[in-house]
């Protein structure tokens, strides 16, 4: 079979396509907003003279005090006690600290203990969110608790949320990326299928609908690390929300509404009836938390937004968010089926046959035979198939298809799914001991976590660590040799493939040709797939989690991008409102004590914004129009900025120290060089390097910066302090244990000057040796009136970019020489846009000599790694 001539495309149509799919993303869109101008409207135009801080501040002054620290009496007493109940070590502790004689009187505090503290928490401050409340669900005869919130109060909460206010959406739009408005954009939430058409279905009935999409999760967690104790949470939060704002833990923009039973029921030993109880008991809790939805879905609620707007809304379910064998729960399907549509369990593996999205209309007919003829209902329930449960959940909620309200999963389906299979099939083809070595062997990089043991010594591993492990996962396989002399080019194809879906599926904003990027990712990964079964590795694909990939392009079409429902921000809630919780109780009865310690902590952060919105003049949050729409790509290409320290890590350095330290053997040269080019710039490059000769230099040494940090920059402008890349440049050291810490010399993508966002057209990758400074004098001295930039770096070339590979699509690059020695420059740090990770061309086996230190100076040839992160992998194309 000709592999080569099997290729989906050649190399340039692929790099054009992705071109012109990703570079509308780039601008703003163009803007379709809803037909009907009664969506989202206002009620009779009526906006109430309070926002939700003012009525607030009607209920703190009913006891009669006007200290803006109310009700603690100064500012020491208030930080005091807002210390305890958010970073504090707990309420024994903070006992203890207050019993040591004098702290109470000299911080003029007005509890003494953590018994008081709650007291005034509890009786003084009003809360926002409404208290847990306790249920029995009876359940086959048997009785469970269930700690729940009345969830319709859960939704006014974050709708009336002032600090929320200027970010809620009311209406759906569709964003489009040309002015004819043929190509969709998709992103947040609002900008999907579903609102639009039920919308559309809303106002047909009843005009003027405001509708609230729910999204809610659940997942049981381990809150012990030895005892075996679980907890199964169950959150919610809002898609009029942005999603910026809904994964971020600090906006608190996600509601934990109540905790599932979490028993096993292993007293029922037969395990069909255990699993149907504990089906029918997750339903039952459930059901009682999310039936008040049913009648202001139909009918619609007033309901007031942060700004003291009233509308008529409609909290509806839209999503629900689980891993796999969440969903099956949810839904009712059996292990190894799809939980949205009828594809056959022995079809899962395929790339094409076609298949329905399940029957919610057979199968609420049958789930309507639950109180006829047992042996009827059963029959009706297997020919729709769906389990016989007992009054689903969302069996009676309005405009709510639960298969199509269950969303793609990135963390388990993807990182946690085909991934860690993915790595154990390469495990297996190539073997350990040499994907283990080469692991050993990579040089270090700011995104790039170095596995010094290798990855097959891991156990248990983690999302997080998948997610690394991909970073590098297709440059280890590039040379190594299959067993029999088989071809690796499938092999590689179907790496590649699989990669690209996954960078792709986790884009911020997708249009119409990005999604069929992402359709053709997966292909290719099903065209190729049969080389592990060609090596023995797999006999079929029949797996839930493969088949799940066909329906992310319509879920994205349906709902935005998969960010808008990772369960990634589940499982970090887990921290805050489930493992936290369980450790501030006695662990006896700890749902009580859990339930009310956050009531607790949700008090004082509400009232924490109140007393800042009060030191500031009670300015009311400002009603934000809807017309306002930053780019919907935020961080599809991080907008950056470099970042030094104010003082340099060394303040002189010889020219000696700079060749024999920092390997900058012809820094002088270059110097020499960049003054001509700055002051010259007409010159040719044989003149340049002529009058370069010519060039004295008045100074001996330079000021050196060790790590250059790139911080992004926000749409308003604002650099963000999280550090996204770094730059290091440093020679060999010892540490505080006077051990040796070999040198290290990061390499840089370059822009030669007309670099764009997007495609290395106008990058090179150079190795930085040294960042350094020149003094005012000696700048006045060499340029004259000509402003150059405060920082620059001393840089070793590589080969300019040529045609990445057809196969694996990694550009090749090698040292560039000239007359045998390396080719360097002076640059401005301005022109270094980020880091950039070369891995090794290691050939069939990697030199044992080779370490992570010394590979970049003893390797010859390396393949540029566009996986480190998305802004590589929208760049390096």
């Amino acid at each position: 079979m000709d592999e080569q001539g099997n290729a989906d495309d050649d190399i340039d149509g692929q790099r054009t396509r992705r071109h012109e799919a990703e570079l509308p993303l780039d601008h703003h869109p163009h803007i379709a907003t809803f037909p009907l101008r009664t969506a989202g409207a206002m009620i009779d135009e009526i906006v109430s003279e309070q926002n939700g801080y003012q009525s607030y501040g009607e209920k703190m002054s009913e006891d009669g005090v006007s200290c803006v620290w109310a009700p603690f009496t100064s500012h020491i007493d208030y930080e005091v006690a807002r210390w305890a109940k958010l970073r504090g070590q707990g309420s024994t502790a903070f006992s203890d600290l207050l019993n040591i004689d004098g702290v109470c009187e000299r911080l003029g505090l007005s509890y003494r203990n953590s018994r008081e503290l709650n007291h005034i928490i509890d009786s003084k401050i009003p809360a926002r969110r409404p208290r847990f409340r306790r249920q029995e669900i009876l359940v086959a005869g048997e009785a469970f608790d269930v700690y729940f919130r009345d969830i319709l109060q859960c939704v006014k909460a974050l709708f009336g949320d002032p600090e929320l206010a200027p970010h809620l959406v009311f209406a759906p739009e569709r964003h489009y990326s040309n002015e004819d408005k043929t190509q969709r954009i998709y992103h947040d939430m609002y900008t999907g299928d579903w609102w639009w058409h039920t919308q559309k279905r809303l106002e047909n009935e009843k005009p003027g609908a405001t509708i609230i999409p729910i999204l809610l999760s659940s997942d049981k967690t381990q809150v012990t690390m030895f005892r075996n104790k679980s907890a199964y949470p169950i959150y919610m939060t809002i898609g009029n929300l942005p999603k910026e704002i809904r994964r971020q833990p600090s906006r608190n923009a996600q509601i934990l509404v109540g905790y599932l039973p979490t028993t096993k029921l292993e007293h029922i030993t037969n395990k069909a009836a255990r699993r149907r109880c504990l089906a029918n008991l997750f339903h039952a809790c459930v059901r009682h938390i999310v039936e008040p939805l049913i009648v202001p879905g139909k009918d619609g609620m007033s309901i007031a937004s942060g700004d003291g707007v009233l509308r008529r809304g409609h909290p509806l379910l839209a999503c629900y968010i689980g891993d796999y064998p969440e969903q099956l729960l949810v839904t009712g399907m059996k292990t190894g089926e799809c939980p949205k549509c009828d594809i056959p369990s022995t079809e899962l593996g395929s790339k094409d046959l076609p298949f329905e999205m399940r029957d919610l209309d057979q199968i609420l007919h049958a789930l309507a035979l639950v109180d006829e003829d047992p042996t009827q209902f059963t029959k009706a329930c297997r020919d729709a198939g769906i389990k016989p449960l007992y009054h689903p959940f969302w069996e009676g909620l309005p405009h709510c298809n639960i298969y199509n309200a269950i969303t793609p999963d990135v963390l388990h389906q993807i990182y946690q799914g085909l991934v860690k299979h993915l790595i154990s099939w390469i495990k297996s083809a190539y073997g350990e001991a040499e994907i283990d070595a080469r692991c050993k062997r990579l040089p270090p990089n700011h995104n790039i976590r170095l596995f010094m043991k290798g990855i097959s010594v891991l156990s248990r591993v983690s999302g997080t660590e998948h997610q690394q492990i991909c970073r590098f996962l297709l440059g280890l396989i590039i040379d190594i040799r299959l067993p029999d002399g088989a071809s690796p080019v499938r092999l590689i194809r179907a790496v590649r493939g699989l990669l690209d879906f996954l960078y792709l599926a986790q884009y911020p904003c997708h249009s119409d040709l990005t999604l069929e990027l992402l359709s053709g990712a997966l292909n290719r990964f099903h065209d190729n797939k049969s080389i592990f079964v060609d090596l023995g590795i797999r006999s079929s694909f029949n797996l839930p989690k493969l088949h799940s990939f066909r329906h992310y392009v319509t879920m994205i079409r349906m709902f935005g991008t998969t960010d808008n429902y990772n369960t990634e921000y589940t499982e970090r809630l887990h921290i805050d409102l489930a493992k936290d919780a369980y450790r501030a109780t006695n662990h006896k009865d700890e749902y009580m004590q859990m339930t009310l310690w956050l009531e607790r902590r949700e008090k004082m952060l509400w009232h924490d914004k109140f007393i800042q919105w009060r030191l500031h003049n009670g300015a009311a949050p400002a009603h934000v129009p809807q017309s306002r729409h930053p780019l919907p790509h935020s961080d599809l290409v991080y907008l950056r900025q470099s970042k030094l320290t104010k003082d340099p890590s060394v303040k002189r350095v010889t020219f000696a120290s700079l060749a024999e330290q920092y390997g900058a053997v012809h820094f002088q040269a270059a110097v020499a060089r960049f003054v001509v080019q700055v002051t010259q710039p007409d010159l040719t490059a044989r003149q340049s390097e002529e009058a370069a000769c010519h060039v004295n230099l008045p100074f001996q040494s330079v000021v050196v910066f060790h790590k250059v940090r790139y911080s992004t920059v926000g749409d308003d402008g604002m650099l963000n302090n999280v550090t996204v890349d770094a730059i290091h440049a440093r020679p060999a050291r010892r540490d505080c244990h006077n051990r040796k810490v070999p040198a290290r010399f990061d390499t840089a993508l370059v822009n030669l000057g007309n670099g764009g966002k997007m495609g290395v057209e106008g990058y090179r990758v150079a190795q930085v040796h040294v960042v350094f400074s020149l003094s005012a004098n000696v700048k006045r001295a060499l340029f004259g009136n000509v402003n150059v930039p405060d920082h620059l770096a001393y840089v070793e070339w590589f080969t300019p970019f040529t045609a990445p590979d057809i196969n694996h699509g990694m550009y090749k690059v090698s040292r560039a020489l000239y007359d045998g020695d390396r080719q360097s420059s002076i640059v401005p740090i301005r022109n270094v846009r980020r880091s950039i990770h070369l891995i090794p061309k290691f050939g069939t086996v990697a030199p044992r000599e080779w370490t992570t230190s010394n590979v970049l100076d003893r390797c010859s040839t390396f393949f540029v790694n566009n996986f480190t992160d998305r802004d590589a992998y929208v760049t390096v194309f």
